[in-house]
């Protein structure tokens, strides 16, 4: 299976881990409300090559680990052996068993039906079942995307709708908390380029010349610094199937 949604995270697999820095730091952040015992079966939703699967695993007495990336499920057996992965779309998860519990980290945002993946977590949650979950919202890269808005992978939404929506698909939000954290890079080429060898790409919507005049006018809106701050808002939350 190849995953449907938007990037190249399948061929960036073996690389991941070590430069998804950002994405580490929001999936420990989100740990912090993970409960002493995670008890029953818990699923995670692309799990990528284990960035929360890591702390998920020392509560979890039962952990069943998916992405719709087979080389993500594999570096992540790799690295986590032990534990059941398996390839499989966030929005259609596996069938055979009951959750009591759903997690998900740095995913949500590049579904393209959201609702829909939320209602299927619903439908194979057990009653009372809980989520912990936490994405990228809008303020994300807003200096570069209020120059260059094409190059959004996805469609940004505000924390109130993304709460909203969950309200909608069975989810009764017990706590949210958003928190912006902060890249540095060298220049708007860096920073794309970060992005790009962790596999959170598209393909472009516009021209070379259209992308190189966004990048002088976002690397000269920054005065001739030498390091360039990207703000990365992520939400995190925690929810209870109605």
């Amino acid at each position: 299976m190849v995953s449907s949604l938007p990037g190249d995270f399948d061929r960036r697999a073996r690389d991941y881990t070590r430069r998804a820095k950002v994405q580490r730091s929001t999936a420990a952040w989100l740990a912090d409300w993970l409960p002493p015992r995670v008890e029953g079966t818990a699923l995670e939703l692309g799990a990528g090559t284990g960035l929360f699967t890591r702390h998920v695993v020392g509560v979890c007495e039962k952990l069943v680990a998916t992405d719709a990336s087979p080389r993500m499920v594999e570096t992540g057996y790799a690295e986590l052996p032990g534990q059941s992965w398996t390839v499989a779309e966030a929005c259609q998860p596996p069938a055979g068993d009951t959750y009591h519990w759903i997690f998900t980290s740095n995913l949500v945002q590049w579904l393209p039906d959201p609702a829909l993946a939320f209602r299927n977590w619903h439908d194979v949650s057990a009653p009372q079942a809980r989520m912990i979950a936490g994405w990228f919202i809008a303020g994300t890269m807003a200096d570069w995307l209020a120059l260059c808005p094409e190059s959004a992978p996805f469609r940004w939404r505000e924390s109130a709708e993304w709460l909203a929506l969950l309200d909608e698909t069975g989810w009764e939000v017990q706590r949210s908390e958003a928190r912006t954290f902060v890249v540095q890079h060298a220049s708007a080429a860096a920073m794309l380029r970060d992005l790009h060898d962790i596999g959170a790409v598209v393909p472009r919507r516009f021209s070379a010349g259209r992308l190189r005049r966004a990048l002088r006018a976002y690397d000269a809106t920054h005065g001739g610094s030498q390091v360039f701050t990207t703000p990365f808002v992520f939400l995190r939350l925690e929810a209870i199937r109605r």
